[in-house]
């Protein structure tokens, strides 16, 4: 049996007279029924030998109306659209409540500055989308029974709806829901052999699990302690190259561009020119032939080294120019002496002297 009031009644001592009341009528009007359903203003009895709790149900149902006054034709279409909206809008509201109250009530300005109250409910039991078919199929009553007046109501077993133009709201206000009871807290843990043996293995996998990624962090540190050591030596040496370099434009300027003038010989792997620097300094420009097939590391490798080099029968190496496909090298200028016994000199030397 199913006892369900509208969303506004107010204490349980008032439900428990008014259920007791209509049971009391039910089986005066229907003593011999197995299913009955009683509709009141506030409240709907029903019971049965078969299971109704969540299921919709489309019937049996009735409709009433406003037999007093109807709506003018000159206000139809406005009062016809503000019912429908009012309707839809409820219905929507209705169908979202919880599983302790599925009603909703709501007013809008009508013709001739009338208030249109208007009413929707589902039984709490039913999905969202039973409560929306359930409403629906009850606006699809109306223009059957009550289009032209003022006022209609539409009774189904899951839903009803109501609504009255200008004759003041036929409800009162919802009583506020207490809050939901927290969840249950979840069960304790079981000791049970076989949870354990779940737990063991658990704790197993996770340990091995976190073995490994620190062997893993370890070794990738290892290996970029290495690493860097490599690129610093890389980078040390470039930077002692880009110490020596010299401007090609100032060493053209420095030997009059390279002109014969300035020509001190010629060896196989390029010309030797005496030039002056801008502070004043005279060197000896090396300007290599472009066949020689070397690539810029291994230059920078051998001015680097040539640089080092320090000996009393070595021409010293002051710098290099790397521009484009020139590759220069600047000696000191030896005064008093001859530089073609020491660039040019009949004594086989490292390719990296040339």
């Amino acid at each position: 049996m199913r006892l369900r009031f509208a969303g506004e009644m107010l204490s349980w001592t008032s439900a428990g007279v008014v259920s007791m009341t209509l049971f009391v009528i039910s089986l005066q009007l229907c003593p011999n029924e197995r299913e009955a359903i009683l509709w009141y203003d506030n409240c709907m009895l029903r019971y049965s030998n078969q299971a109704i709790s969540g299921k919709m149900e489309w019937g049996p149902g009735f409709e009433k109306w406003n037999v007093h006054e109807n709506v003018s034709d000159n206000d139809w279409n406005t009062f016809d659209v503000m019912r429908r909206r009012l309707l839809l809008r409820l219905s929507d509201q209705a169908a979202s409540g919880d599983s302790r109250r599925k009603y909703s009530t709501g007013e809008d300005q009508g013709p001739n500055y009338k208030t249109m109250y208007t009413l929707v409910q589902c039984t709490p039991d039913l999905s969202l989308g039973d409560c929306n078919n359930c409403l629906d199929a009850c606006m699809q009553l109306i223009p059957k029974c009550c289009n032209g007046s003022i006022g209609g109501a539409v009774y189904k077993p899951t839903c009803n709806l109501r609504y009255e133009l200008g004759t003041g709201p036929f409800y009162n206000q919802a009583v506020p829901l207490p809050p939901l009871p927290p969840p249950p807290s979840p069960p304790p843990p079981s000791l049970s052999g076989k949870d354990s043996n779940t737990t063991r293995n658990i704790i197993i996998i996770v340990v091995s699990t976190v073995i490994f990624v620190i062997l893993i962090v370890y070794i990738s540190i290892c290996l970029r302690k290495r690493k860097p050591k490599q690129k610093t030596e890389t980078v040390d040496g470039i930077s002692t190259v880009e110490s020596l370099l010299y401007d090609f434009a100032t060493l053209r300027d420095a030997t009059d561009n390279f002109s014969d003038t300035n020509k001190l010989g010629q060896g196989g792997f390029g010309s030797v020119y005496k030039g002056k620097l801008p502070n004043g300094k005279e060197v000896a420009v090396k300007r290599l032939s472009r066949g020689s097939g070397q690539g810029d590391s291994e230059f920078k490798n051998e001015v680097v080294l040539m640089a080092s080099l320090q000996h009393r029968n070595l021409v010293r190496l002051l710098g290099c120019c790397l521009e484009g496909t020139e590759r220069l090298l600047i000696y000191e200028f030896v005064i008093n002496g001859s530089l073609d016994h020491f660039i040019f000199g009949t004594i086989a030397l490292p390719n990296f002297y040339i």
